[in-house]
Parts: structure tokens; C-alpha cells; sequence
């Protein structure tokens, strides 16, 4: 029988008992202290023949056959056998026509022994009836239960509402790595069937159960062990690849993560360092703009789903690099040749020199006047003033504009 089925069947036998007998077993007519610490047995009083009873979750009800001579006696005493073979009045009814007795606040799924005798006039007590020996009852564990297999950083928990209208809320528990359950959450409604927890580890298994508890705090058995997982991790990006061969820029490339909606760059300085974020981006390529010559970086790249779940890092990292400045010119002349000045340099033989440009110092001035690209090795100033002193360098350009470190200067006066 349903724990709430019984709960009602409870309630009518003990209101018929009630009606059947002249005075019911009301609480002011059960007490503790009735008798003497030592009972004296009276034979020949009238004893209870046969005890009928019913358990609840937490309570006993015990009914009996009404007293042929009810005159005889004034009253029941209750008595609780403990597990050390002990015996203690746990009760007393002071009402000679009573039938009935509940006894409550009792542990669910507990064994429970009892005797039960009347009272004379005197006291005395009648000889106990044979041990009665009852197991108290429990409320339903929860029937149906689903975990989610597919949410990101969390899991999506729901189930079947109890039929016991006396459950008022459920807890919610999840397994440890140490085989233990703890509480994780509660839902505080009965026909709310639905929890979330939150903050879960990517692609990784739980294990949950559910317990009801009735509006006396009482627990009803745990749900079947239910189990959910969080979404799967992005595969990891491990076709990255980083230039070694452009000036003050390091371009990355790799290839698509199937469902990754964006990537995110780390960077370090060391192949073993730390790596730190540099650009999240929504293409399968990026163009570090570094801004300095023959610099090394290392770089990963981790694919991000549309749920925010990030792929691992791969254990190993692109290297990627830029180049070394163009070669720097070597000048062999630099002399004033009338009222101009001469300056010559060396020919540099590689493919990435394009042009040669000459910067102009007067004095002591901070901002020089830069000669415009030439492809000759050898340039004529006829911009000087008589009594000044110039100061020249000379550096050599690639494709993309990138300079040269200066050559060594030369300091000529025109006279």
C-alpha cells in the first residue's frame, strides 16, 4: 500500500475507534510516570488477547479488543523493548474503554518491540502480552529519473513527480570521487520536477540520485543512481602553422575544428612557458602584428564551440618568427666634391634589398631629412649650405618598406 493510501486508512480506523468506544485515547489520557518504578503483577486481571497493527513511516497504531469487564481496570501501559533486552513504559492510557494507540516520532525502516498490559485500581499491572515486534515503514523512492548527456557545463536533471501528496520537497545529490553522495541542491515543490547544476567540468560523467522528504522532514528511499555528462569538448586545433619569413609580422594559419564557432591564440615568448591569451577570432587565420625584427614566439590555438567550451591546448606549439632586419649598406666614400656632397656604398647582393635610402643630419638636430628610395649605390647632396656640418647614413630597403639598421656615419662641412 502507497505511504499516503495508508496515511488515510490510518486516520478512518482511528476516528472509528474513537466513535466505537465511550471515551477516545486523547493525549491528556496518555502519560509517562502512571506507575511505580516497580510493578507488581496482579494474575487476575483482564489481559489483552490479540493486538492488531499497522505501520506508517514514522508511526505504529495498535488496536485491541475492548475490555469485557472495563470496571476491573482503569487504564493501559505501553511498554518498548529495546536491543539490550530492556524494558521501559514508554506510555499509559488512563481510559479503560480505549482500543486504540499511535505511537510517533519513530525512524523509518527501524525495528520496533512492544508489550502491552492493563491497570488495576491499585496500580497493579495485568501480565504482559507476548512481544510485539514491528518494522516501521518507508516513503517510495522516486520512480523514473534522466540525466542530460549534452549541455555545457552542466547537467539538466528531471523525473517523475512523487504521488505522495505529503512530499513537500526533494534533495538533490550528487556522487564525489570518493564513492560519497552530498547534497547539491533542492527543489521545493512537488510538481517541480526539473534541476540544474551548475559550473560542471567539460566532457566529464556524474552520477545523481534523488531522495523525497515528506512535510516532517521524513526521507523517502533514494532514487535509482542516475548518470549525466557535460558536452563534449571541441576536437584540438593541432594544424596550426606560424611564418618565420615576414618582417615585424608572424601570420598563422590552421585548419577548421568541425562545430567551433571561434578560436582563441595564446602566446609565449619560451616553447615551455606560460601561454597567454592574444586574440579570439572567428576565422582559421591571424596577423600578429609584432613590430620588431628577428623576434620568436610560440603559439597555440584552442577551438571554442557556440556553448563557450573550449578544446585543450595541444602539448605542442608553432614556432614562429620574424626576419632580421635587410642587410646594412657598408659606405666607401663620402667626400665633398665642389659644392657638393658625395657619398658611395657597396652593392648588397640579396634578393630582399629592393632600395637604398640616405638620411641627412644637420648639426645637432634630432629629425633628419630622408632621401627618397634609390636603386643606385651612390647619392649627391646639392641642398648644402656653406658653414654647416651634415652627418649621413645609409640604410637598405625591402619590398615591404622595412629598413636596414644605418651604416656607419659620415660627417663632411662644405667650406
Amino acid at each position: 500500500m502507497k505511504q499516503y493510501q495508508w496515511r488515510g486508512f490510518l486516520k478512518l480506523l482511528i476516528a472509528l475507534a474513537l466513535m466505537n468506544s465511550f471515551v477516545g485515547c486523547g493525549s491528556k489520557n496518555v502519560k509517562l510516570g502512571f506507575l511505580g518504578n516497580e510493578d507488581k503483577i496482579d494474575p487476575n486481571l483482564p489481559t489483552i488477547s490479540q493486538v492488531r497493527h499497522i505501520a506508517d513511516v514514522s508511526s505504529i497504531a495498535f488496536e485491541w479488543e475492548k475490555i469485557q469487564d472495563p470496571n476491573r481496570i482503569k487504564g493501559f501501559v505501553l511498554f518498548q523493548i529495546h536491543s539490550n533486552g530492556n524494558t521501559k513504559k514508554i506510555a499509559t492510557i488512563k481510559e479503560p474503554y480505549a482500543t486504540h494507540f499511535v505511537v510517533d516520532s519513530l525512524l523509518p525502516e527501524t525495528e520496533y518491540s512492544f508489550q502491552i498490559a492493563t491497570i488495576g485500581q491499585d496500580n497493579t499491572i495485568s501480565q504482559k502480552t507476548p512481544t510485539i515486534t514491528i518494522k516501521t515503514s518507508f516513503i517510495d523512492p522516486i520512480e523514473q529519473a534522466f540525466a542530460s548527456q549534452d549541455y555545457a557545463k552542466r547537467i539538466k536533471l528531471i523525473w517523475s513527480p512523487h504521488p505522495n501528496p505529503s512530499v513537500t520537497r526533494y534533495i538533490i545529490q550528487r556522487k564525489t570521487d570518493k564513492d560519497m553522495f552530498l547534497n547539491v541542491g533542492t527543489v521545493k515543490n512537488r510538481l517541480l520536477v526539473e534541476y540544474f547544476d551548475e559550473d560542471l567540468v567539460d566532457a566529464k560523467e556524474y552520477t545523481y540520485r534523488i531522495i523525497a522528504q515528506d512535510l516532517n522532514g521524513i526521507k523517502s528511499r533514494p532514487s535509482k543512481e542516475i548518470n549525466g555528462k557535460t558536452r563534449d569538448k571541441p576536437a584540438p586545433v593541432v594544424t596550426l602553422q606560424a611564418s618565420q619569413n615576414l618582417a615585424k609580422t608572424i601570420q598563422l594559419n590552421w585548419e577548421p575544428i568541425p562545430g567551433a564557432a571561434q578560436y582563441e591564440i595564446y602566446i609565449s615568448s619560451t616553447l615551455e612557458g606560460t601561454y597567454k591569451p592574444l586574440a579570439r577570432v572567428n576565422q582559421t587565420h591571424y596577423m600578429h602584428k609584432v613590430d620588431e625584427d628577428s623576434v620568436v614566439y610560440f603559439y597555440k590555438v584552442s577551438a571554442i564551440d557556440p556553448n563557450d567550451v573550449a578544446s585543450d591546448l595541444p602539448k605542442g606549439a608553432a614556432q614562429g618568427a620574424t626576419l632580421p632586419p635587410p642587410a646594412t649598406p657598408q659606405i666607401t666614400k663620402g667626400m665633398i666634391q665642389g659644392e657638393y656632397a658625395l657619398i658611395e656604398w657597396d652593392i648588397i647582393n640579396d634578393e630582399r634589398v629592393k632600395a637604398y635610402a640616405v638620411y641627412r643630419y644637420e648639426g645637432r638636430l634630432k629629425n633628419p631629412l630622408r632621401f627618397a628610395n634609390t636603386i643606385q649605390t651612390q647619392f649627391i647632396d646639392k641642398e648644402m649650405q656653406k658653414g654647416k656640418r651634415y652627418i649621413y647614413k645609409v640604410v637598405s630597403v625591402d619590398s615591404e618598406g622595412n629598413e636596414s639598421l644605418p651604416s656607419r656615419s659620415v660627417e663632411l662641412l662644405l667650406q
